[in-house]
């Protein structure tokens, strides 16, 4: 059985095809295939109590690969966007009739969308290992056409590398790819990139430890000195440091750093290490020394920042503030100078000025009291007095959106009984369908929506009866402990974040609490 079930609130379309059987019967004068294939989904879809609100149709004149075939590849793209919650078709057949890579094309699609293909025999949830079934010999066939295309692929690639051929699609900051006069690419430096990637070595490999740089600092001054990234954005660290351990810049070329992982996200990590891989002299010219290099490999080797203890919280306000102009989270920052720690933007050049943390964090407790002194007298006026529930109304309005839910339900009932009676075309049909589907998916939209409101409103309303107490409760003990994890917690307990903005520094003006911090109690 399929693990997804028929929604009758749901997205369904129709796709029809003519195969050579159903061409050559129709020159021998049997029927016409589409006006029987309709007719066959559309009593479907009333047995299944759902509706069609799209056919697809596809030429008769349309071949058997995916590319000959308009519709499909529409078909296709619209599964993979997920406009659909079940495709209609005679047989399954008819969608995955080409050769094994189209087979699994359509396969994919249907499996990441996690929409159904509904067959008169039966509904094939393409997530269900029951269903998938089906398809696996198409797949298998298609992977192993893959598998056998990409080998000889790689195998080129690592003979290019030796013979000294670059085989990337992307020549790196400061080469351009050259057509070699026989086969294969090779680097050409480009001067101005060039120069900035000889400075980012010189700055990074600085032998006098006052004047050393790191990644963060190189990119910061790139950026001051408005020197653009080959996409023309700004440099961030990552960038600096892939510069930095890329050996092309040494003259050679390399293949199998970064291995293509199948992931529909495209995103990929390095699994190896230097080493691991193919390397080998390239036909271009380098642009760093070796011995410059070698040393910029040893100072990342030996830069590394070990992580702190896991579970060890040093920030009473961790996870708790954010900055109230880039929305960044605020972070502790510790002085080796004996200054006590402040409170930053974690976001590099942020124009939020820090405060010491102290201060920020005796104004949330400061917060907290005002609170709890507005919020426990308004709690005990509720106590003495009758308050209506503010679910009665957001109830009320989802009662009248269920009624209306049914009645457009049996509307769909009218609808097919007037095509049966041939008051509706096909074409007049699917077009009141789509309307009635849509109008199905807005009330059932509109009821989740107030659901998840009853839902918000609950959870207030039982939150309120604890958070008041809660929060005397913390006020009384917050103080009597220096465990900055155990304060944490605390604050947590009650309080759903906070914005901290300073805009004008004040450290020299005796005014440093000037700052702004806005915070949102919980269910408060």
């Amino acid at each position: 059985m399929a693990t997804k079930t028929l929604n009758s609130s749901g997205r369904y379309a129709a796709y029809l095809r003519k195969s050579r059987a159903d061409i050559e019967a129709e020159s021998r004068g049997v029927g016409d295939t589409y006006a029987t294939h309709e007719s066959i989904l559309i009593e479907l879809s009333r047995r299944l109590g759902i509706i069609i609100s799209h056919i697809y149709r596809e030429k008769p004149v349309s071949g058997e690969r995916i590319s000959a075939r308009p519709e499909m590849q529409q078909l296709l793209e619209d599964v993979e966007n997920e406009m659909w919650d079940g495709i209609l078709v005679v047989e399954v057949e008819r969608l995955a009739r080409g050769d094994t890579m189209d087979q699994g094309i359509v396969s994919q699609a249907f499996k990441y969308s996690s929409t159904l293909i509904i067959t008169p025999m039966r509904t094939y949830d393409p997530n269900d290992p029951n269903d998938e079934e089906y398809f696996e010999f198409g797949l298998f066939m298609s992977r192993r056409e893959f598998k056998t295309i990409n080998r000889r692929q790689q195998t080129g690639r690592i003979e290019g590398v030796k013979a000294g051929r670059f085989v990337g699609n992307v020549a790196p900051y400061g080469y351009k790819r050259v057509k070699l006069p026989g086969k294969g690419f090779t680097l050409e430096q480009i001067p101005e990139e060039a120069a900035i990637v000889k400075m980012i070595f010189s700055m990074y490999t600085e032998t006098d430890p006052d004047k050393w740089t790191g990644g963060n600092l190189i990119a910061q001054h790139l950026n001051s000195l408005n020197i653009p990234t080959r996409n023309n954005s700004q440099w961030i660290t990552a960038t600096v440091m892939k510069i930095l351990k890329n050996p092309h810049y040494i003259g050679n070329v390399y293949w199998g750093y970064r291995p293509q992982v199948k992931k529909r996200s495209g995103k990929s990590r390095p699994i190896k290490k230097r080493g691991e891989w193919t390397e080998a002299k390239g036909l271009h010219q380098g642009i760093i020394p070796e011995d410059v290099f070698e040393a910029a490999q040893q100072i990342i080797s030996g830069n590394g920042h070990t992580p702190a203890p896991k579970g060890i919280i040093q920030n009473p306000l961790a996870s708790l503030v954010v900055c109230g102009v880039c929305g960044k989270a605020m972070i502790r920052r510790p002085y080796t100078s004996g200054q006590e720690p402040s409170l930053m933007c974690s976001t590099a050049k942020c124009p939020n000025v820090s405060s010491a943390l102290r201060l920020v964090e005796d104004r949330m407790i400061e917060t907290l009291e005002k609170w709890l002194e507005v919020n426990g007298r308004i709690r005990s006026r509720q106590k003495k007095k009758s308050v209506e529930s503010p679910l009665e109304a957001k109830e009320e309005v989802k009662r009248m959106m269920e009624k209306r839910y049914e009645e457009s339900r049996g509307q769909m009932d009218q609808l097919h009984d007037l095509l049966e009676q041939k008051a509706y075309t096909v074409d007049v049909f699917l077009a009141r369908s789509q309307t009635l589907s849509q109008r199905l998916q807005e009330i059932k939209a509109s009821i989740d929506s107030i659901d998840q409101e009853i839902e918000s409103i609950k959870q207030k309303m039982e939150r309120k009866d604890d958070i008041v107490p809660t929060v005397k409760h913390i006020l009384q003990v917050y103080r009597k402990t220096d465990s900055p994890a155990e304060r944490n917690k605390m604050l947590k307990m009650v309080v759903e974040k906070s914005v901290y903005t300073k805009l004008e520094g004040a450290r020299w003006k005796g005014t440093e609490d000037r700052f702004n911090l806005d915070v949102y109690i919980l269910g408060g």
